[in-house]
């Protein structure tokens, strides 16, 4: 399983403007927020499952291997972290067992929500950094970005996502051309992911 940990455009941009000092802390505090939310999994969302998956069963934790990154592949600054869990997990009773992959997959959005909140709370603690809401489409959540990093700024770090995005409305456009009709959202989130 690949887990990876974005912080918010922001604060990649803050990441890769700052000095040397303080980009070393940004990369500490989100570390840590990782190490937080794997804790917080290893606990609520780590399990095995034996006699043909019926009964699920505590495991001794998860062994994980982590990779920074840096950038997109556009070159953009992304302070990310892949964090590869291995399917392998061992019982408490010493035997080895599979991963419930769907137990981990429960717990995903909580998981996110939880390394995002740690990263605000401790950059705002540690470093002073106010954060505001920001709106990113209608109808979906705020983002909490960086209070002073304007959206300007984020679109200027942001050009494999406007790529991404124009392809996306291409392939709309034929979709809405072969079908005659708007795709669903469903359809549409698809497409982006294509």
């Amino acid at each position: 399983y690949d887990l990876t940990f974005t912080p918010q455009k922001s604060v990649s941009v803050l990441w890769a403007l700052a000095d040397k000092e303080t980009a070393a802390r940004i990369l500490e505090i989100h570390h840590r927020a990782i190490a937080d939310t794997l804790g917080w999994l290893e606990r609520e969302a780590a399990f095995t499952r034996t006699d043909s998956g019926r009964v699920q069963l505590d495991v001794g934790g998860l062994i994980v291997a982590q990779f920074d990154h840096w950038d997109t592949r556009s070159g953009d600054p992304n302070l990310h972290t892949h964090c590869a869990v291995s399917n392998k997990v061992r019982r408490l009773d010493g035997t080895w067992g599979s991963l419930d992959g769907a137990s981990i997959f429960r717990h995903a959005v909580a998981a996110s929500e939880r390394y995002n909140a740690a990263m605000i709370s401790m950059l705002t603690d540690e470093l002073g950094v106010a954060f505001t809401p920001r709106e990113t489409s209608v109808n979906a959540q705020p983002v909490m970005e960086i209070a002073g990093i304007t959206d300007d700024l984020i679109a200027t770090f942001s050009s494999r996502r406007t790529d991404i995005e124009a392809r996306r409305d291409v392939l709309i456009a034929d979709w809405r051309a072969k079908h005659g009709r708007s795709p669903s959202k469903e359809t549409e989130y698809k497409l982006l992911q294509q």
